[in-house]
């Protein structure tokens, strides 16, 4: 089996995805198997990707994003859930006569995140259990749910990211959700996404930040200002989608007792989904004419060699990015 697939974007030179992507392959064996990288500009995405037929799939960054989901209607290519809510994709593959169109930043922002907040919850269900068994209860200076924001996530920024971010939020259980931003006339598409998704959304100024379970920062790290933090936290998970090499956001959010995420893993995560959608796509045109799937017993072998694959693309990807220190983004 053999994939072609590219980036595309402008800027690409920093894009760190071919350097993933590649890793991949040679990781799975697929050594005939190639990923390039394509300048490109928004006004030129439909007749590259015209021009271009033979490619199992692409990833994308910006500024093609909207307007890959733009082509995506135009063309009634298939749209899943996370292009058609976010308003954004960065994956195109082709299976078959069939294109598909996603948005696997809400992946790797869910798989970035979970670690973490599991960690929070078993820690904050152990604390409650062993409050209750001594007959103690929040008097003893156990935060209740409410208070300890275990349900609410800040996210700094609105824009195209942040709808990713809020997606993933309610994925993940989040109800409500506060937006820290500049200017609240540029929230419309996360306080209409909150009502599709039945989450509760409210913005406020870029000033503080309130006891949450989740806070994400979705602006350029140039772009972070000084923030106060409230003194009413009692743990979490703090993620940074920027790359830059030192994220002071999250120095601060570790010093109030978060756990800090970098923003190189939600790159991996989300390129590891990129990847599972290519070898799926290239299965599936490699394969034979009425061919079956096989049994429940097949399924479940599917199953676990997908998990395992997904394990053996992970690792490849996180160890070639650890070899390429600096920046990195896509």
């Amino acid at each position: 089996m053999t994939i072609s697939a590219a980036v595309l974007g402008r800027p690409i030179a920093h894009s760190k995805s071919p350097l993933l992507h590649r890793a991949a392959f040679q990781a799975l064996g697929l050594d005939s198997s190639e990923y390039a990288s394509f300048d490109l500009g928004a006004e030129d995405l439909e007749s590259f990707l015209a021009a271009h037929g033979s490619q199992i799939g692409f990833s994308l960054t910006m500024p093609l994003k909207e307007r890959l989901v733009e082509l995506a209607l135009t063309h009634r290519w298939s749209l899943d859930d996370t292009a058609r809510l976010t308003g954004v994709a960065n994956t195109l593959v082709r299976r078959g006569g069939a294109t598909s169109v996603a948005n696997t930043d809400v992946q790797g922002i869910v798989r970035a995140l979970t670690p973490g907040l599991n960690t929070c919850r078993e820690a904050a269900g152990t604390a409650a259990i062993s409050a209750t068994t001594a007959g103690l209860g929040a008097t003893a200076g156990v935060s209740t749910a409410d208070s300890d924001g275990a349900d609410r996530a800040t996210i700094l920024g609105a824009g195209a990211t942040a709808a990713s971010a809020l997606l993933a939020c309610s994925e993940l259980g989040i109800t409500t959700v506060e937006f820290l931003v500049r200017n609240p006339d540029r929230a419309g598409r996360v306080l209409d996404l909150g009502k599709q998704l039945g989450v509760s959304v409210s913005t406020t100024t870029l000033k503080q930040i309130e006891p949450s379970a989740v806070v994400i920062s979705t602006l350029p790290a140039e772009a972070v200002p000084e923030l106060q933090w409230s003194p009413g936290f009692r743990g979490g998970v703090a993620l940074d989608v920027a790359y830059a090499a030192e994220s002071g956001f999250l120095r601060a959010a570790e010093s109030h007792g978060l756990i800090p995420v970098e923003g190189t893993v939600m790159l991996v995560e989300q390129a590891v989904a990129q990847s599972e959608m290519f070898i799926a796509a290239a299965e599936a045109s490699a394969a034979e004419p009425g061919s079956t799937q096989g049994s429940a017993q097949g399924s479940t072998q599917g199953a676990t060699h997908n998990a395992e694959r997904r394990a053996v693309i992970a690792a490849a990807m996180y160890s070639a990015l650890d070899d390429q220190p600096g920046p990195a983004g896509d």
